[in-house]
């Protein structure tokens, strides 16, 4: 790959929330020098569970930009280029890099995927691999091109998905591998023994974004599927939902009771905080309803469409 970099690397680190915070600081233990952060403004709902990467750089004294406009004639893509930095890394960044940009290092633009690539390429592959019931997760440090995720790769780390994981609960998982596989790949590409695999795209498959209301539950489907969904959005994402009486009811984590057979019309409440799906039944183990935490279901029905009322 590249030659051996000699003397004080730079980087431009592109990045948001926790997974930009441990890229930042895993440059900083390669001691690379990273002259500048671009990230987007912090969002208030998400500061109760993600480190904030605009304020850790800040704290750091590296300068930052938020929310920037990086077409080829904008005052930001000058800044990049006047830096003229020697490596470029992404981590949770919304948007993909134009060529102008990725041409700019000379060590590479790199970009941290919470996946294990060709599979699950695009945005919140995190949800989608809970969503599709996936048994294995990762990580991949992949060169940056035009097309979404579809770089060659240079490091993956694996992890296990249990069955009752949550998107919180998964990405921690990631987050406690990530360290070290940023590590020994910024000391490869540093020494410039890095080795790049294509990807064979074909074999993998690509996500859309998430919307909150995909998170709305058909209970005609099976209680496995409903509980994927569960588990893929819970709190802190929107959550999954229905329908009672009127108000949305949020399904924050939900258990499998029965994987098979059928007990009653789709949506039928049970005892014991249980709902008839369309194979199976789902406990319910926590839910939130517009007005008040539900403790306890009433008895009745739920719909899964939301203009749906009781006749």
């Amino acid at each position: 790959m590249n030659t051996p970099f000699q003397g004080k690397c730079t980087a431009v680190l592109f990045g948001y929330g926790q997974f930009g915070c441990v890229a930042f600081e895993a440059l900083r233990r390669a001691g690379v020098a990273v002259r500048l952060v671009v990230t987007y403004r912090d969002r208030a709902e998400e500061n109760c569970w993600w480190q904030s990467l605009e304020r850790t750089a800040q704290a750091a004294g590296i300068p930052v930009l938020c929310d920037v406009e990086l077409g080829q004639d904008s005052h930001t893509a000058r800044q990049l280029a006047a830096l003229a930095p020697e490596l470029i890394i992404s981590s949770f960044y919304r948007e993909l890099l134009d060529n102008h940009l990725l041409a700019l290092p000379r060590l590479g633009a790199w970009n941290l995927h919470p996946s294990l690539l060709p599979a699950y390429r695009g945005r919140a592959p995190i949800n989608w691999q809970l969503v599709r019931g996936e048994q294995r997760g990762g990580l991949t440090l992949h060169r940056m091109v035009r097309r979404a995720d579809a770089g060659g790769i240079i490091a993956q780390a694996e992890v296990t998905i249990a069955p009752d994981q949550d998107a919180y609960g998964l990405s921690w998982q990631l987050l406690d591998r990530a360290p070290a596989l940023l590590d020994h790949a910024f000391a490869q590409l540093l020494a410039g023994t890095a080795t790049e695999q294509p990807q064979t795209l074909a074999q993998g498959s690509v996500c859309g974004r998430r919307r909150p209301q995909d998170g709305l539950i058909d209970w005609h489907q099976s209680a496995r599927v409903i509980h994927n969904l569960v588990r893929g959005v819970a709190p802190p994402w929107p959550g999954a939902f229905t329908m009672l009486d009127g108000a949305r009811l949020i399904i924050s984590r939900s258990r499998v009771v029965r994987d098979d057979g059928h007990v009653g019309a789709p949506g039928t409440i049970l005892p014991g905080n249980q709902i008839a799906c369309g194979t199976g039944v789902l406990g319910v183990v926590g839910a939130t309803r517009a007005d008040a935490w539900c403790h306890t279901l009433p008895s009745g029905h739920l719909f899964h469409h939301p203009l749906e009322t009781h006749s």
